[in-house]
């Protein structure tokens, strides 16, 4: 039955929690607006619905052939004798319904059959129109292309002061850069320590050194990753003071004066969309936006819509790090693409020599290894080889031991702000999960009592802290930022010093002794402790067990089962994505 009550076959997914609440309402609606199909088949509507839904909660574009199949093999079981439909029926159905289209050029549907590709329209549209936009950028002249001699003659400058300084000229670094100036959209990647920022501010500098008054805005996708930019431009930028190649000091205190800012600043997002748009766009020379693969398909679609004809855009980031939390991977779709062959300019530039773990490269080996997918056995062996590794199978209350010990610190009541910030980047744990038995929230409860602090007090003094929600307006305080209450007030380390707020001031906190791999990316500690969860979990990929060893500059240990580790390297967050397909279309069309 459709109406009345669940329809069988979406009841049966919902009971063995193959779909969720949400899932199965996204279904009953595009059956309840069904006019072609009979009962029986709308069933099969349903179940497409369903697990495409499931697909796009999971950070996928669209739901393909081979997902159908591997679906129905792995839960054999729990859908015997429900006939659940195979790829070829639910295309055959599809093509019926009044709620798909495989023409979504000329129909708009919410449903769109593309092939062996199953997609809700506003993605496929979000696809598509990314792929244009790409593609058109890919075509165009640099924003400086016109002084591109002058700025390279000063990158050369630049890179050639380097090689007397440290005995090698960079030569990745320096291509990267002058990509930049070159084509008005290009894209810079690599692993921890391989430079990027210290190309992007090389690229700052030629750009600024010929001509002045250049517009650049920095931006990332977190307030987090965009304090990171700032930071880590300011450094760069103090290494060249004293140099050659820029004759004006003026410009390296104009870069020092540079602030990265979150994507949705940038965007002026209010109330579900953003302010800046085609009609509307955002007015600089040049964007460049960190951590771009932590950027969904949505965002990007609606920041290339906002950038100007005459603004050329820059992407930066690990195409082997965590994707988005939201739909798409598109950082990695567009260097998969370039790797194809699919942009006729050499658009991407890949970075490949890390400078981080020069002093540990046992943390570089590690990391390496899990990208390379070595089983569990391979991985174990190499902590056990290495004096900066450590595997281990510690309890939750032996890790709940260790942080205390690392924490023991925040007792001191004569703990300085300043001493306080950087400590806390001395050690830090990391869980894939918030809410499971070894998760965030149960680890820092169990230190909080380790410790002897009253969790009843929110405001103790010597507690860790994570803001949770932006607050531009009033404390300029944003998502991701961390911090620590002592006394009275709230002290948070920015780009212009540390900085104190009244505790009644703060925007929503969580206690952050313990924080997710997702929440850590773009910063940096001495030593992480990654904890694991018991049991399997679909988010364990090795992108997230990759993530969180490169956190770390000196030390990594792993609390996991051998199981659970084997799971998570086998297990990649590769998502479902038509971007290269449509790039082709385009190009041929």
């Amino acid at each position: 039955m459709i109406f009345g009550s669940r329809i069988d076959l979406l009841s049966k997914m919902k009971e063995m929690k193959l779909v969720t609440d949400v899932s199965v309402n996204i279904a009953e609606f595009l059956c309840g607006l069904e006019k072609n199909l009979s009962g029986d088949e709308k069933q099969t509507l349903a179940a497409a619905a369903a697990l495409l839904s499931e697909w796009v909660s999971s950070g996928s574009i669209c739901l393909m052939k081979d997902d159908i199949k591997t679906f129905i093999e792995t839960n054999g079981e729990a859908l015997s004798g429900t006939g659940f439909p195979d790829w070829e029926k639910i295309k055959n159905i599809l093509s019926k319904s009044s709620c798909c289209t495989s023409d979504p050029e000329h129909e708009q549907r919410p449903v769109v059959l593309a092939g062996e590709k199953l997609y809700f329209y506003k993605y496929w549209l979000y696809e598509n129109s990314l792929a244009a936009k790409v593609l058109n950028l890919s075509h165009g002249e640099g924003k400086y292309a016109k002084y591109a001699d002058k700025i390279k003659a000063v990158l050369d400058k630049l890179f050639n002061e380097d090689a007397k300084k440290y005995g090698t000229k960079n030569i990745e670094q320096q291509k990267a850069a002058e990509t930049v100036i070159d084509h008005r959209f290009s894209v810079i990647t690599g692993g921890p320590g391989t430079g990027k920022t210290t190309t992007v501010a090389k690229i700052i500098a030629g750009i600024s050194s010929v001509c002045e008054k250049a517009v650049i805005i920095l931006a990332a996708p977190t307030g987090k990753a965009a304090a990171r930019m700032t930071e880590s431009l300011v450094s760069e930028t103090e290494k060249m003071e004293g140099s050659n190649a820029i004759e004006n000091a003026e410009i390296l205190r104009k870069m020092k004066s540079l602030e990265g800012q979150t994507l949705h600043r940038l965007m002026g997002w209010m109330f579900g969309k953003p302010e800046k748009n085609a009609e509307n766009p955002i007015y600089a020379d040049l964007i460049i936006v960190d951590e771009a693969s932590m950027v969904d398909i949505a965002m990007f679609s609606n920041l290339l819509d906002a950038v100007s004809d005459s603004t050329s855009l820059v992407l930066l980031g690990d195409k082997d790090q965590l994707a988005s939390v939201d739909a798409g991977n598109v950082l990695s779709d567009i260097c998969s693409a370039d790797e194809a062959g699919l942009f006729e300019n050499n658009i991407v530039a890949r970075l490949t020599k890390s400078h981080r773990f020069e002093e540990h490269p046992a943390i570089g080996r590690l990391a390496n290894a899990v990208n390379g997918q070595k089983d569990a056995k391979e991985i174990i062996k190499i902590c056990t080889e290495e004096q900066d590794l450590d595997f281990t199978t510690k309890t939750v209350d032996e890790i709940v031991r260790t942080a205390a010990n690392n924490y023991g610190f925040l007792s001191d009541t004569g703990l300085k702000p300043e001493e306080a910030l950087k400590k806390l980047n001395d050690f830090k744990i990391l869980c894939p999960s918030k809410e499971d038995s070894s998760g965030v929230v149960k680890l820092n409860e169990a230190i909080e009592k380790d410790l002897g602090r009253d969790s009843s007090d929110v405001f103790y003094s010597g507690r860790p802290i994570m803001v949770t929600k932006n607050d531009y307006a009033n404390s300029g305080l944003v998502n991701g930022d961390c911090g620590i209450i002592l006394g009275k007030r709230a002290y948070f380390k920015t780009d212009s010093g540390v900085k104190s707020f009244p505790i009644s001031a703060l925007p929503p906190v969580e206690t952050v002794y313990a924080m997710t791999i997702h929440k850590s990316q773009g910063s940096e500690y001495s030593s992480v402790l990654v904890v694991m969860p018991e049991n399997n979990m679909p988010m364990l990929t090795k992108e997230l067990l990759y993530t969180a060893i490169t956190r770390a500059k000196e030390k990594v240990e792993i609390a996991a089962k051998e199981s659970v580790l084997e799971y998570t390297l086998k297990n990649s967050a590769a998502r479902n994505s038509g971007f290269k397909e449509a790039l082709e279309k385009l190009k041929k069309s």
